[in-house]
């Protein structure tokens, strides 16, 4: 017997209705915190939230360490009084956003001890480390990043021996992209004096190994 033809229609237009109603349950930043609070997340879980979602995040390897540990004694050069370094802390970039950077530049308050958070208008630099030879930051975070107005982010990927540096946000995204490698240096936008080596920020060479 073949089925009813308005029967079947009629299935087939609840079967749309049913897939158009499925949506994501977004978390705020306030209910992400609850979450720790509570026990359902915790410090050792590499987690951040995205656009409202918990994104599980990779450990941080050995060449990552290195570089970091190599970042922050560079970094640490700079009078305190001009800046301050914050490393693997929550950063807030809007209600549904907070991102653990691997490390920040932020602008010199004195009650710098007494900061619970750090605050987007603080960030003069972002700087992110990648082991990886595809990195999610291009296509997830250097967005948000524009759009929370980060002044300069910059990108080291392990993979490449490579630094990517993003200046000038606009609404159409960063209107300054550069690719520097080996051999290169660069200054950071906030501090045009402190010139910083490609090579002394990305894990020595082993020349030992062939």
């Amino acid at each position: 017997m073949n089925p009813n033809p308005k029967l079947n229609g009629v299935a087939k237009k609840e079967n749309r209705q049913c897939q158009h109603s499925l949506k994501k349950r977004l978390f705020t930043v306030k209910e992400y915190h609850q979450m720790f609070e509570l026990g359902i997340l915790s410090k050792s879980d590499h987690v951040e939230l995205i656009e409202g979602e918990i994104i599980q995040m990779p450990a941080t390897g050995i060449a990552q360490a290195r570089c970091l540990q190599q970042l922050i004694a560079i970094f640490g050069q700079l009078p305190e009084t001009t800046a301050s370094l914050d490393f693997k802390n929550q950063v807030q970039l809007n209600k549904q956003t907070e991102i653990k950077p691997d490390m920040v530049l932020l602008r010199f308050r004195a009650d710098s001890c007494e900061i619970t958070y750090i605050e987007v208008s603080e960030v003069l630099l972002l700087i992110g480390i990648t082991e990886c030879g595809v990195d999610n930051n291009l296509d997830i975070k250097i967005p948000i990043y524009v759009r929370s107005l980060i002044p300069e982010v910059w990108l080291l990927n392990l993979v490449e021996n490579s630094l990517e540096v993003y200046r000038q946000p606009t609404p159409n995204g960063y209107n300054l992209i550069l690719k520097l490698h080996r051999g290169q240096e660069i200054a950071p936008i906030g501090f045009p004096d402190f010139t910083v080596s490609v090579d002394a920020i990305l894990p020595t060479i082993n020349k030992s190994i062939v």
